[in-house]
């Protein structure tokens, strides 16, 4: 009697899979073959591929949530894989549209006018500061990704706490709300605006491009996610839909804004 080289459980000649781990009992020496097959098969595998559930998000977006909830885990690519795999694509799409160059202050054209070198010292800080909020949001979009989900889960949670689903439930759902809204940003609306040239002569067009189509898809999410199917259940979610998009954009942009202005008050310069 043999053993399976994964976890060792003893395995009969007739097995083809181990009956513990699920592995195969007949392997052979690795190759670059075999190392692209499973990083392939594992996007695009029949049951539970990543491509499928991308289809799956546009047809049955809130859904797939609810399945998954409710107990069909095997069925779909799980949740934090999506959402790391999204971040992934972000932090790629960011890096290839993004300047590593700093822009220099001094260059900015308002402070020739200002005179008063004490004033000049602080523009030039904003602008530096500007500059660096950018190039972090840009470079670390994964971790304001990841740090947007529990926020806007707690929104969700909060207006539905009296449903049936807790707060880890409701977080499944927003890892595929928000990585799909994302993906979509990443891969539709960045191409669009570099390709039109929005994203400098028209940036207000750009957020409402992003904002509003992810206000009416989350709308529709969280309405067959919570199933209740009436009239008021629709309505319901879309204001909490439009509140937490809202609320993210605001509190981003308040965070940001106080940064730029006045280094959170000096704690940072």
């Amino acid at each position: 009697m043999v053993l399976c080289s994964n976890c060792s459980t003893p395995l009969n000649s007739e097995f083809t899979f181990c009956p513990n781990c699920g592995q195969k009992t007949r392997l052979h020496r690795l190759s670059m073959k075999d190392v692209f097959h499973e990083g392939l098969h594992y996007f695009t595998h029949a049951d539970k591929g990543f491509f499928l559930l991308l289809k799956n998000l546009i047809y049955k977006n809130g859904t797939i949530a609810k399945d998954y909830v409710e107990g069909k885990r095997k069925k779909y690519f799980p949740p934090l894989n999506f959402y790391l795999v999204v971040a992934t694509i972000l932090v790629l799409v960011f890096s290839l549209i993004t300047n590593s160059t700093k822009p220099a202050s001094s260059d900015h054209p308002e402070l020739k006018y200002i005179k008063d070198p004490v004033q000049r010292a602080e523009v030039t800080r904003i602008y530096d500061r500007q500059a660096i909020a950018v190039q972090f949001i840009n470079k670390y979009s994964n971790i304001v990704a990841m740090i947007a989900i529990p926020l806007i889960c707690f929104i969700y949670w909060l207006f539905y706490r009296k449903g049936k689903y807790n707060y880890t439930e409701h977080m499944v759902a927003c890892m595929y709300m928000m990585g799909f809204a994302n993906l979509f940003y990443a891969l539709i609306i960045v191409p669009l605006s570099i390709l039109l040239n929005l994203k400098s002569s028209y940036p207000l067009l750009v957020l409402t491009l992003f904002v509003i189509p992810q206000m009416i898809y989350c709308s529709v999410f969280y309405y067959r996610f919570m199933g209740k199917g009436t009239r008021s259940s629709a309505l319901k979610a879309t204001s909490v839909s439009i509140f937490a998009v809202a609320f993210w954009f605001v509190f981003s942009s308040l965070l940001v804004g106080l940064y730029i202005k006045n280094g959170f008050w000096g704690i940072i310069k």
